[in-house]
């Protein structure tokens, strides 16, 4: 009897085809269909082979037997596919396979026939599985217990079975690509430590990960509307600088351009965002941001920079201690070893011995002189590795002491030396004990650069305000040999100057400007006579005032 007078076939592979339809569980929907085909087609066994992605060798993947046939899924597995390389041949040489004897199969089939017997297989019937154009396996009906030729009518029916059963593997395969696809977007989405956010041209979010919710602390009553302008609304009372990132949004609301920017948070947070817009058939669709936290980052390249800065200074301090020792230690060393010589020379010819103390007077000031240059190298390596401690200290108390250090030291030089001071006993500035080192170098400098007979120093003292702050001012006036405009400008930077007629190009006043600039002071030269420097100068400092 014919399949067509058994049952309306059109049924059936409606009913088969339906299955295949929609959301479905492959597995069910196939041995529900093999089930189905196997009963109308009075075959024993119905089974669905598979190449792998190499062709190389194929499996029984899926089986229906009848009541009473064994199964022989477990043993067709890893099956090598030469082994059926005369099978391959005729599909596509006429599409299928029709065998109603398998004893009468060629001697080029001869592994085919082996194949199947081994299945106990005597009439056989195969129609290829086709995915993307290509043949991807093969479903098969087999009798084992007698042998029957299938006809000609029965295929039409059969291989629709066939490709309809091959449509569904090749959608499903391309929805397991796809899902697959869509699960390691998911999970990369969620892994990546930047903070992804995805909205739509109706300022809809279409995708937000956890990350972006951290990062921007975002509530999830927020999150659940799913709308951008009430996100940024939202995040942006958290910026530093929220005009400008509104700004940037704006610029980039309708454009087809990337953006980047660093955002700046009030509570010191710094990210680094980047966005690209989404693009279909040429048309913008929507627009992905990214959010990088890179606050560790900026401030460990903050610090790094500081360090190299500091590195930098140290060497080029330590190239500044070489040259001041070498220059005023060997000046120190030459005016005592002089000064020796001489003793000896009086003593050896007993004339002149009262000018001994003279002489013994030179030797102990340049002492003294190796032991604040010493003193002033350990000052500068403090001011620059330790954090300065300021306290209010009295301006009057300081100048006293400068200047008996002044006298001291220029016990052969004629001085006058006058203080104009404010009417207050005392007046206290923000400083700490360097501040009588300022005030002996300036003196030192006003007195060892001035050639006349008679030096005189005029320090005036006054008030002064500015950015809301009080300062106090002091003025060292000279009649020295003054410094050029041009010497003004480089007169504080750390080096030796080779001309010994520039006064104050060595340690000195390099020191003197770095203590001022601690105590958030200036300190800068004039003329003492406008537009004439050669009638002396006028050196300025300004400190905060104590309270």
């Amino acid at each position: 009897m014919s399949l067509e007078s058994r049952l309306n076939f059109e049924k059936t592979i409606s009913s088969i085809s339906s299955r295949f339809i929609g959301l479905i569980n492959p597995d069910d929907a196939i041995n529900l269909s093999f089930e189905d085909m196997g009963t109308i087609s009075n075959a024993d066994r119905v089974s669905l082979f598979l190449f792998d992605k190499d062709d190389k060798i194929f499996r029984n993947t899926h089986e229906w037997c009848s009541e009473g046939i064994s199964s022989q899924i477990n043993n067709l597995q890893k099956v090598d596919s030469k082994v059926i390389t005369w099978w391959i041949n005729q599909v596509e040489k006429i599409s299928f396979i029709n065998i109603r004897d398998i004893s009468t199969l060629p001697y080029s089939a001869y592994s085919v026939k082996k194949f199947l017997e081994l299945q106990d297989i005597q009439s056989f019937l195969a129609f290829p599985i086709y995915i993307s154009g290509m043949i991807n396996g093969f479903v098969c009906f087999s009798k084992t217990k007698e042998k029957t030729q299938w006809k000609g009518k029965d295929f039409v029916i059969l291989r629709i079975f066939g490709q309809s059963l091959g449509d569904t593997i090749e959608r499903l395969n391309a929805e397991k690509v796809l899902k697959e696809n869509q699960e390691l977007l998911r999970a990369t989405f969620e892994a990546t430590a930047d903070g992804i956010l995805a909205v739509d041209n109706n300022n809809i979010i279409t995708h937000l990960n956890e990350r972006f919710i951290y990062m921007w602390r975002v509530p999830d009553e927020i999150i659940d509307q799913k709308n951008f302008t009430e996100l940024i609304n939202y995040i942006i009372n958290q910026l530093k600088y929220p005009e400008k990132f509104l700004s940037k949004l704006r610029n980039l609301e309708n454009s087809f351009k990337d953006g980047y920017d660093m955002i700046f948070f009030k509570d010191g947070r710094i990210f680094e965002h980047y966005s690209c817009p989404l693009i279909q058939d040429g048309e913008k669709t929507g627009r992905v941001w990214s959010f990088k936290d890179i606050t560790e980052h900026q401030h460990a390249e903050q610090e790094l920079r500081k360090s190299e800065n500091k590195y930098r200074e140290a060497y080029e301090r330590a190239d500044l201690f070489k040259d001041v020792f070498t220059h005023d230690i060997n000046n120190i060393f030459h005016n005592v070893k002089s000064s020796i010589e001489l003793i000896s020379i009086l003593k050896e010819k007993s004339k002149n011995l009262e000018n001994l103390d003279e002489f013994f007077q030179i030797i102990d000031n340049q002492i003294d002189r190796g032991v604040k240059l010493i003193n002033n190298v350990r000052k500068i390596s403090k001011l620059d590795e330790t954090e300065i401690s300021l306290k209010s200290v009295d301006v009057y108390k300081v100048l006293d002491e400068a200047f008996q250090f002044a006298y001291k030291s220029a016990y052969e030089k004629k001085l006058d030396i006058k203080i104009i001071k404010i009417e207050e006993d005392h007046l206290f500035v923000v400083a700490n004990e360097f501040l009588l080192d300022v005030c002996e170098n300036i003196l030192h400098n006003a007195i060892k650069y001035n050639y006349n007979n008679l030096v005189e120093i005029t320090i005036e003292i006054s008030k002064n305000i500015r950015d809301s702050k009080n300062y106090i001012k002091i003025e060292f006036k000279d009649n020295g040999m003054g410094i050029t405009d041009e010497k003004k400008k480089i007169i504080f930077q750390k080096g030796l100057s080779k001309d010994n007629k520039v006064r104050g190009m060595g340690i000195g006043l390099s020191l003197v400007k770095k203590i001022i600039e601690s105590y958030n002071g200036e300190i800068w030269v004039e003329n003492r006579i406008k537009n004439d420097y050669l009638k002396g100068s006028n050196f300025i400092i300004e400190i905060p005032e104590a309270n």
